[in-house]
């Protein structure tokens, strides 16, 4: 074995197929508005999500409602959020309406 021939050994890669995206998080739930509903965008129900890398609304919406084409739901309850619904950052915190 020569010095080189380290070099030419096949390496693994590591396996990361079991690792999935959270939708966990710690930020705090919405306070109530004065009209006593407690979300924005006049939805009942929300909750929390946490942008990750590679997310995307098309794909947080296949994961949160089982069908990628309801990602203008999710759009429409962040309007203050997003400008631009194909321009989403990881760490955004997005209201997922129920």
């Amino acid at each position: 074995m020569g010095i080189f021939d380290y070099w030419k050994k096949e390496k693994t890669k590591p396996d990361f197929s079991n690792v999935r995206s959270g939708s966990s998080s710690t930020a705090p739930a919405p306070e109530p508005q004065a009209d006593g509903d407690s979300s924005p965008a006049g939805s009942v129900h929300t909750h929390t999500y946490v942008v990750v890398k590679g997310d995307s609304l098309s794909r947080i919406a296949s994961r949160q409602y089982g069908d990628a084409q309801k990602w203008r739901r999710i759009y429409e309850a962040n309007r203050d959020l997003i400008k631009d619904p194909d321009l989403i950052y990881p760490g955004q915190q997005l209201r997922i309406p129920e």
